[in-house]
């Protein structure tokens, strides 16, 4: 899935905003779209993650009109993007990389350079792999760096003039990385859905013993049902969700409302689905422990995810900053009395609040001390409110069932306890008693749900039955003596049998 939104998202979607005029891009796109060659994305550098506009790496315009792509040093190297011959599949990718002309900066362009032909690396092209990362699926990270690497003319993708705005000029180069924290962080309802079915008919197949020496499933225990059942809330209400943003985005005019709407999106289903999956793993015991089991698993690609197209926390950073400086604003909430909105208003009038009290002066401003030890650390719990907001409105919106919405409200109650608590006079107990209530609502169907989830058609947890549990333990290598022979004495053992034949 990775290799797809990188592929057609970040790598063909950057190609495609160049077309008009170019058409010659025209051959390499339809190379894409028939997955002859593999298009890559490289951004980041070494040195160089969210403050990715002060990348390192530059392309130098020569006097036939090529470009020389260097990597003048190991901090200027591309991060992450596989670049490995694989396959024999031809492999290219959109290169940031700073433009100088005549010795002059002119800011970062894209530019397109191939990589290998799927048995051997390009010229002037070297590419390390990284070790496979936890929980990923054989995807080939790498560390790319170019030693003066000539590329043609056309490689650039735009224009040789300097930006009038720097700042809004990358944010149009990098425009498709806003799609793809939206589309990344849409795999984040799967997630839930999945690994709270694994975890609900666990539960319901797992069973203990009672004082009477009855034995009964797991599941009727509330600490058992709870996570599941939250899961199934928030898999529903960010489903309505994930469509209710993706129209906000596509009607937005501003580039920067676009990955504000896909920040507080990302935010706040990826927060939610990290928490949930630890506990829905943990409720399956040293079951939830193993990758084969699905859950686990699929909480360490969510938490790659919620690093992949923005660091889930940088990012909050500057949509805050950005709200308190009043350079855009979010579509208000059609539901303004409801609990999680008025949560929002109260987290961000909080941070507005903190940030106005701060010295004069430069001091004082969004880059100062003040700002940094007393705001930022506000930012994240601000921005998944945010996320939270937009959710819950979707969710009355698409007509999310009440018993779901209800236990998906509780649940960022909870989260905000001490906010609720001191601005709204909700007692502790209270807002368990809420929760306590949403969750015996929803009870009852939970078997209606772990249907209703279409999941048992593509998941293969052995967990999930006991005919998936034998044949997966029949698969394990075994290890015992061989037929016909006596069994080896342990060293402890052999001791043992000679001390007592001195006695």
């Amino acid at each position: 899935m990775v290799l797809l939104v990188i592929h057609y998202n970040l790598c063909m979607g950057t190609l495609a905003q160049y077309l008009d005029g170019r058409p010659d891009l025209e051959p390499l796109l339809e190379e894409l779209a028939r997955f002859d060659v593999n298009g890559q994305f490289m951004l980041t550098e070494v040195g160089h993650g969210l403050d990715a506009a002060h990348l390192e790496t530059t392309a130098t315009l020569q006097r036939d009109g090529s470009f020389e792509l260097h990597s003048p040093n190991r901090q200027a190297a591309k991060y992450m993007p596989p670049a490995t011959p694989v396959a024999g599949m031809r492999r290219g990718a959109i290169v940031i990389a700073r433009l100088m002309v005549a010795g002059e900066d002119r800011g970062v362009r894209p530019f397109w350079v191939m990589l290998n032909d799927g048995r051997s690396m390009e010229q002037d092209v070297v590419t390390r792999a990284l070790p496979r990362r936890a929980g990923s699926q054989g995807l080939d990270h790498a560390i790319t760096m170019f030693d003066r690497k000539q590329l043609p003319p056309t490689a650039l993708l735009g224009r040789l003039d300097k930006p009038a705005n720097e700042r809004l000029h990358f944010l149009s180069v990098i425009s498709r990385v806003a799609v793809g924290t939206m589309a990344l962080s849409m795999l984040n309802i799967p997630a839930l859905k999945t690994s709270a079915y694994i975890a609900g008919v666990y539960s319901k197949r797992r069973t203990i013993t009672g004082p009477d020496g009855e034995q009964g499933p797991i599941v009727q225990f509330r600490t058992q049902q709870r996570p599941i059942l939250h899961a199934f809330a928030q898999g529903a209400v960010y489903e309505a969700a994930s469509k209710y943003c993706v129209d906000l985005f596509t009607t937005a005019r501003q580039e920067t409302v676009r990955h504000a709407v896909a920040t507080a999106f990302k935010a706040a289903v990826t927060s939610a689905t990290q928490e949930s999956l630890v506990q829905l793993a943990d409720r399956c015991g040293a079951q939830g422990l193993f990758e084969h089991n699905g859950i686990v698993r699929t909480q360490l690609l969510m938490r790659g995810n919620s690093i992949a197209e923005g660091d889930v926390l940088v990012l909050s950073i500057r949509l805050l900053s950005e709200l308190l400086l009043g350079r855009y604003a979010l579509p208000p909430s059609p539901n303004p009395g409801s609990l999680i909105a008025r949560y929002e208003e109260g987290l961000i009038d909080e941070a507005r609040a903190i940030s106005d009290a701060g010295p004069p002066g430069a001091d004082g401003g969004h880059r100062g001390e003040h700002f940094n030890n007393n705001v930022l650390p506000l930012a994240l719990p601000a921005v998944e409110a945010i996320g939270f907001r937009l959710a819950y409105d979707a969710a009355v919106a698409h007509g999310v069932p009440a018993d779901l919405l209800a236990v998906f409200e509780a649940g960022v109650v909870l989260r905000g306890a001490s906010w609720f608590a001191e601005h709204l006079g909700l007692a502790r107990r209270d807002m368990l008693a809420r929760e306590e209530r949403a969750l015996s609502a929803l009870l009852p169907r939970l078997d209606e749900l772990l249907e209703e989830s279409g999941v048992d058609r593509y998941s293969s947890a052995p967990v999930l039955s006991r005919d998936s549990w034998e044949r997966f333990v029949d698969s394990l290598p075994v290890f015992e003596a061989p037929p016909g022979e006596a069994a080896v004495e342990s060293g402890l053992q052999a001791i043992t049998t000679r001390i007592l034949a001195r006695l």
